[in-house]
């Protein structure tokens, strides 16, 4: 029987504002806090390579992969070194941050990678907790790493 853990409960966002010298090992990284949603989204595009020939119909051909990496979760206002990682990032020029999404279950499957800080956003609201959004526009691949690197 498989001792894998299929809850996306046990995920956590960890970021760091420089290059890591070993991108797959949380020690290196910090956990964004208080957490609650995580999503990974995966992209291609497609090229339109219709012709005259082809009448009516379209035919396209794969281009480009991208993906980005979204969560969010209740906005600590005492501190989330976490977060203000990220939102030093998102200030700087180059907004670049270096993400790893890891399991508590260290035998779980991980990712990986950098990417541009395109959305940071905290919610306010009367009667209601806190809440920050994030989302990561990852620069060149999204590393994916089965049995766990931490």
């Amino acid at each position: 029987m498989s001792n894998k853990n299929y809850s996306g409960r046990s995920y956590l966002p960890y970021v760091l504002g420089s290059s890591p010298s070993s991108p797959a090992v949380s020690t290196e990284y910090t956990v964004v806090g208080l957490t609650q949603s995580l999503s990974i989204t995966s992209a291609r595009a497609a090229l339109d390579k219709s012709n005259k020939a082809d009448g009516d119909e379209s035919t396209f051909i794969g281009g480009r992969r991208n993906s980005t990496v979204s969560f969010g979760g209740v906005f600590d206002h005492t501190e989330d070194a976490g977060y203000t990682i990220l939102s030093t990032s998102y200030e700087s020029s180059a907004g670049t941050v270096w993400f790893l999404l890891s399991p508590l279950n260290a035998s779980d499957t991980e990712w990986y990678g950098s990417g541009i800080v395109t959305q940071l956003d905290k919610t306010l609201d009367d009667e209601a907790v806190s809440g920050f959004t994030c989302t990561i526009q990852v620069s060149g691949a999204l590393t994916e790493v089965t049995d766990g690197g931490t």
